[in-house]
């Protein structure tokens, strides 16, 4: 094998299927197969710091994606060659969430209409029209098509650490893009979403700066000269009730040379807008389930199995079902947000009764060969 066909089945082998070393000791998802055939994870509540859920024994939240590994092929249903398995999933959720909360009409019109944003960033940056580019990147006979395919997949990783709150310097220490090309991004990206490009610096800052004044110093020893240094920690309290905690860390001055605290700008950008959207996934979740109590679970033939971040998994007995339930499951989550407004009118002023979120449906053999359910 290549060296790294090799390492990636060694890390297939050691972590998702069953490795038992000299010692006999064992390693891998398939350790955790429990005498029914089946493996019972857990998802954890309380183990994030943006209030999302995570997974142990094992961690089903993270198998390889479609294309990287044929892992998603071995989890099938409990229900034999009959069963299907359906994946219910928010499409691009915390864009869609920030675009709503921050009132960026055009980016919330762009992802409505299905734009290809990758194909949009670039046709910003480069002073050409949309429809123009979109040609050139996905048109194979354009003769400048491998020049265009390029510049597109340059372009996501930027769009990535932008999202996340990277600086400039960030952006070009992450993607390997010069510093010039790292500012013109982000000048282009404020250009094209303005709203959502700033609101984290004019809403979220503030509001954790201002908290962090009113609180009491916090303290920690150096590990390495064991000083005692003091930092503050702040706090933004979303429409939903969720109190977010932010700390400042140690940085550097270049130009003063000196020592100072400050809140890291990835973290105001992100931790909040990650744990909203996470909300919403939880609230369908708790919808879901409460509709399949009612429904009785179709006669305990429908079971919901996981969710992973902004899907909802459910193992049907038949095809029948799995179209069935997985249209039932996407409607609930396509109108979680709107319900939230009726349970926390709060929410009304992030847009939440207005914005439409857009839930996709799948059902297949295993979780890796599934098509879409009308």
């Amino acid at each position: 094998f290549p060296s790294h066909d090799k390492k990636a089945l060694e890390k297939d082998t050691g972590t998702y299927y069953l490795r038992t070393d000299a010692n006999g000791k064992q390693s891998g998802m398939l350790q955790f197969v429990e005498l029914d055939g089946i493996i019972h994870h857990r998802l954890n509540n309380c183990s994030t710091v943006t209030g999302r859920l995570s997974g142990t024994q094992p961690n089903l939240q993270n198998v390889p994606r479609d294309g990287t590994s044929k892992v998603k092929e071995m989890f099938c249903s409990r229900f034999g060659k009959d069963g299907r398995l359906t994946e219910n999933d928010y499409g691009a959720l915390e864009v869609v969430a920030l675009a709503s909360i921050s009132g960026d009409k055009n980016l919330l019109d762009n992802l409505l209409a299905g734009t290809d944003m990758h194909c949009y960033r670039l046709a910003g940056a480069l002073g050409e029209p949309y429809d123009k580019v979109f040609k050139k990147c996905h048109d194979k006979s354009h003769p400048e098509h491998k020049k265009y395919k390029q510049l597109r997949t340059e372009i996501k990783p930027r769009a990535f650490s932008n999202q996340y709150g990277a600086s400039a310097a960030g952006i070009a220490y992450s993607t390997g893009c010069t510093l010039e090309e790292a500012e013109q991004f982000k000048e282009t990206e404020l250009k094209l979403f303005p709203e959502s490009s700033v609101f984290a610096e004019l809403h979220i800052r503030p509001e954790v700066e201002r908290t962090g004044l009113d609180s009491k110093l916090e303290r920690e020893q150096d590990p390495e000269t064991g000083v005692w240094k003091y930092y503050r920690r702040g706090y933004y309290q979303a429409k939903g009730g969720t109190c977010y905690s932010f700390r400042q860390f140690q940085q550097w001055d270049k130009e003063s040379r000196k020592e100072y605290y400050d809140y890291k700008p990835t973290q105001l950008a992100n931790y909040w807008c990650q744990g909203e959207a996470s909300f919403i996934v939880q609230a369908a979740c708790g919808r879901t389930i409460r509709k399949l109590i009612e429904l009785d679970f179709a006669e305990g033939r429908v079971i919901p199995i996981n969710t992973v971040h902004d899907a909802v998994y459910l193992d049907c007995a038949t095809e029948e079902l799995a179209k069935e339930y997985g249209a039932l499951v996407r409607t609930i989550m396509e109108e979680t947000p709107k319900w939230l407004t009726e349970q926390i009118p709060a929410y009304k002023d992030w847009n939440y009764h207005t914005t439409p979120f857009p839930a996709q449906a799948e059902l297949g053999l295993n979780m890796m060969n599934k098509v879409h359910i009308e």
